[in-house]
């Protein structure tokens, strides 16, 4: 005897909703979207979508599964994900911790100066050659670097000897970037960020020497040199800058971004200073809350749209990550926003000490806790990558498991790092800590924007690379 079964056409994945203005932004873990009205919510909610109009929406949207689509959610769902199916491939080397500067905010700002030696640079180089990745990131930072131009130098001519492709950085003050040095690291391809905070007004007040003189005139010295030598060499990457906001920076959104436009910049990076290492000390005088950093960010988005509209081509950095989440599905290696985080996985830090930690954040804490071996220990790779603090890590990273009802975490991450400094406890009380607080506002913001007009969505999609949107909220 035969039994017959009834055909099913499609399923409905596991999703979340959130309402944003007169729509619900619904989302599923596989990263997939759509904004859709009360009445469509509804049907979804009672699983009645055999209308065909929605039924074919929600399908193309990957809220509904069926036959034809399932193969392209799952390779969609590897692209957005890609840091799970690698290995570590960003380094970064702190070569010293001393600094030129004295900046009240510093993260990096460590009680013991030290330089790491050659020594510490050959096990350094040895340890790369355990890393199963075919790509090394290599940065360098400090402290100021260039107050360790040898070790500088020695890296960027020794790690070509390895069988890899090599990608050099380096994070710098600026102040000692002369003609000698400017034209070594244009010849080895080193990609050069500047810390600028902004107008004169504002990175003066910033960053300052230890006789309290603000700092902006021998910067901008230091840019021009470096745009100068960049034509020379017919160098066409565009000048790096990256500025912290302090509380002082708040009430100067306007003049910090037209200095960026002044400079050149394609894109601006509006990141908050946050509670740790020196600045952690002098919070109550530096710091503020995520609802009055948000505040400024809204502020600064809503002008650059405005220039944007203008034809005045300048990005947020971080609007630029998450909507290469959002709109095409791609991993934009940001390691505070992979789940778990890419501390460890995808990337790895070298005290002068020879300590080794997941993260620059866990460096700036020191703790004991983040610690994943020495270079003197003769420790490898795989021991690193194995550890139990590792481990730990990961698992207080998973956002899943935090913000589970959210439709906003297919996009989220969280730092166990900065949950660990603020609340002494590697688990999240995951809606009361800042940076969440402000991840949420800024993906709010970005779904609003798009829903205001077509124009902003227009903006959005050539944010990532895309001349002509694949689709609009507005069909």
């Amino acid at each position: 005897m035969s039994v017959k079964t009834k055909k099913i056409k499609y399923a409905i994945l596991p999703f979340q909703a959130e309402k944003i203005k007169n729509r619900y932004l619904v989302s599923n873990m596989l990263g997939n979207w759509d904004l859709i009205t009360e009445t469509d919510l509804r049907q979804l909610n009672q699983k009645n979508i055999d209308q065909d109009q929605l039924q074919k929406r929600l399908i193309k949207r990957g809220i509904v599964v069926d036959a034809e689509n399932g193969a392209s959610l799952i390779n969609n769902f590897r692209n957005l994900h890609a840091n799970l199916f690698t290995s570590t491939s960003l380094h970064i080397v702190v070569v010293t911790t001393r600094c030129n500067l004295a900046c009240e905010y510093c993260q990096t700002k460590s009680n013991t100066f030290g330089d790491m030696d050659i020594k510490i640079a050959k096990k350094v180089l040895n340890f790369f050659k355990d890393c199963p990745s075919p790509v090394i990131n290599l940065e360098f930072q400090g402290g100021e670097p260039l107050l360790n131009w040898p070790v500088v130098k020695f890296f960027i001519i020794n790690v070509k000897k390895l069988k890899k492709k090599i990608v050099f950085s380096l994070v710098t003050n600026g102040i000692l970037l002369d003609p000698e040095k400017i034209d070594f690291l244009i010849k080895h391809n080193v990609n050069i960020c500047i810390s600028l905070d902004g107008s004169q007004k504002v990175h003066d007040k910033n960053r300052v020497f230890a006789s309290g003189k603000g700092t902006y005139s021998k910067v901008f010295q230091a840019i021009k040199r470096l745009k100068r030598a960049n034509k020379k060499n017919k160098n066409n990457k565009p000048t790096s800058l990256l500025p912290t906001v302090t509380k002082f920076s708040l009430k100067n959104y306007k003049q910090i971004v037209d200095e960026y436009v002044k400079q050149g910049a394609k894109i601006i990076s509006l990141r908050p200073v946050t509670k740790i290492g020196a600045a952690k000390m002098v919070w109550d005088k530096i710091g503020y809350t995520p609802e009055e950093f948000n505040v400024f960010w809204q502020k600064s988005m809503d002008y650059i749209l405005t220039l944007n509209k203008k034809d005045i081509k300048i990005q947020e950095r971080m609007v630029n990550v998450l909507l290469k989440k959002i709109l095409i599905k791609q991993d934009p290696a940001f390691v505070d926003l992979m789940s778990p985080c890419g501390a460890g996985r995808q990337v790895l830090t070298y005290m002068p000490s020879g300590d080794i930690y997941p993260c620059d954040e866990a460096r700036m804490s020191a703790d004991e806790i983040f610690k994943l071996g020495n270079l003197n220990d003769g420790v490898k790779y795989n021991e690193v990558i194995k550890s139990p603090n590792l481990f730990s890590i990961s698992c207080a990273s998973l956002i899943q498991l935090w913000d589970y009802n959210s439709a906003f975490s297919p996009w989220i991450g969280t730092c166990p790092v900065l949950n660990y400094v603020n609340d002494h406890n590697l688990i999240p009380k995951i809606t009361a800590t800042p940076m969440h607080k402000i991840y949420r506002f800024q993906l709010r913001y970005l779904f609003t924007k798009m829903l205001e007009s077509k124009e902003n969505e227009k903006i959005f999609w050539g944010w990532v690379g895309k001349d002509k949107p694949d689709f609009s909220v507005h069909e």
